[in-house]
């Protein structure tokens, strides 16, 4: 599939989070939300040099599924590379952009990092440098027009960062659930009808077996929503902005609101919704206690690694509003990569560790091993599909694209509650739908003029 650029308005659904896997190499650490920045790597702006006189180049990420391939790849760059350069990388799956911002504060920031956030608050905030000195003329012409796009990896006409994976999303259930249920494990739901009432079918027949009909981590209201709410609006060909107009409009996100709001107060959501983190219900759905729930590709590697299952579980489209016209899906982290930060000491350094993950055979590699679906044509024109379970439910189509973020992905400060805070406290029941699309279009509204009139949009 070649890959393309579609220039409308997108859900954040253009950020990616995170997944988990094994792998325990050298240069490693782990970190979760009980580790802050000012305990990680604590000198290493200070001491950019290792003890052997290597140049030290420090790469954070947040995602961990694809752990042991990076490591694998850093350890054998690290070993070989005629650069005295040695890499060193963290991982933190929760907190990533908190523990970002701390770093930065206290000059201890990485080299290296993957990009989760808008590119316009990064640079606003002076947290990273552009590439435009370093990439060739050769090197942009294999991103195609998938590079350039403001707001999404480029500002004021600088280049700060290369397309890198781009994650599918979809919903994931469990086959024989689905059959145990009385339900056709072959033709899962198309709408959020359909879905709302197999979630209450299975929760019905076998609640008694600890066995619900979905689930979402509300815990953390964006990871919850982004992967659930944003892209079912989406596939239905909705947007909370409206580039013609210049305005937001979230009353179709309303309606969808509406749909696992009513799954909720059906009880057909794994009990605990309201506090539960993505992992805890990934181990949940594993164990075979949980029908289907929506997510992205980043799945594959959780199951293959992280908790290692023998359900048979599937994946499918995103379910509509209404079974009627579907519409493309921005993939998750498509567009953004690596970061170089504006606090490194050696830039050129940091460009060559970051270009690692550029490189065709590192890509290739990632991709048929089943860590993610890269977005360069000639990676994904080249590679073998991936004979990691599940993989090929998620090969992307034309149901995926790379699209522009909307201002409130792009750099657009939202204060207060955000469209995801609200959105969850209309699925718990604590908040009407109606009272919160109004709210919602005032205050987002309110602040993109005041973005616009104080020059940041």
């Amino acid at each position: 599939m070649k890959i393309k650029r579609i220039v409308c308005a997108a859900m954040a659904a253009a950020i990616g989070l995170s997944a988990t896997a094994c792998g325990t190499p050298s240069d490693v650490k782990q970190s979760g939300a009980e580790n802050s920045a000012s305990t990680s790597q604590s000198t290493q702006t200070e001491n950019s040099q290792t003890a052997d006189g290597k140049t030290q180049v420090v790469v954070w990420t947040f995602q961990r599924h694809d752990m042991e391939y990076i490591n694998q790849m850093l350890d054998e760059y690290n070993k070989t590379n005629t650069d005295n350069i040695e890499v060193s990388l963290e991982v933190m799956s929760e907190n990533f952009p908190t523990n970002l911002d701390l770093a930065f504060q206290s000059n201890q920031m990485p080299d290296v990092f993957r990009v989760k956030e808008d590119i316009m608050s990064y640079v606003q905030r002076g947290m990273i440098m552009p590439i435009d000195e370093y990439i060739t003329d050769e090197e942009k012409a294999l991103y195609g027009d998938t590079i350039g796009i403001e707001r999404l990896n480029s500002f004021e006409g600088k280049l700060y960062t290369l397309p890198y994976t781009g994650s599918a999303f979809r919903l994931i259930y469990n086959k024989d659930i689905f059959e145990k249920a009385g339900l056709d494990p072959e033709n899962p739901p198309k709408t959020m009808q359909e879905m709302r009432e197999a979630a209450k079918t299975i929760t019905e027949k076998l609640s008694g077996e600890g066995i619900y009909g979905t689930a979402m981590n509300l815990k953390t209201p964006y990871s919850g929503m982004y992967r659930s709410v944003d892209v079912v609006a989406e596939r239905s060909g909705l947007s909370p902005y409206n580039p013609e107009t210049g305005k937001y409009d979230f009353t179709g996100y309303g309606e969808v609101l509406k749909e696992f709001a009513q799954m909720y107060a059906e009880g057909s959501f794994f009990p605990g919704a309201e506090g539960l983190d993505i992992d805890p219900m990934r181990a949940q759905f594993a164990q075979g206690k949980i029908g289907m729930y929506l997510s992205g590709d980043w799945e594959i590697g959780v199951y293959a690694d992280q908790f290692p299952t023998d359900i048979n579980w599937a994946a499918a489209d995103i379910p509509t509003l209404t079974d009627g016209e579907k519409f493309p899906v921005g993939m998750s982290g498509a567009g953004k990569g690596w970061a170089i930060s504006s606090q490194t000491k050696n830039p050129e350094a940091a460009w060559k560790v970051m270009n690692l993950f550029n490189d065709f055979d590192f890509q290739m590699g990632y991709s048929e091993q089943g860590y993610g679906f890269m977005t360069r044509d000639d990676v994904v024109a080249a590679a073998k599909p991936s004979e990691k379970y599940g993989s090929e439910y998620f090969i992307p189509t034309d149901a995926d694209a790379i699209k522009t973020p909307d201002p409130h992905a792009a750099g657009v400060v939202i204060e207060g509650d955000t469209f995801w805070d609200m959105g969850v406290a209309v699925i718990l029941g604590q908040k009407d739908a109606d009272q919160c699309v109004a709210e919602l279009n005032e205050k987002y509204n309110a602040a993109l003029e005041k973005a616009k009139a104080e020059g940041k949009y």
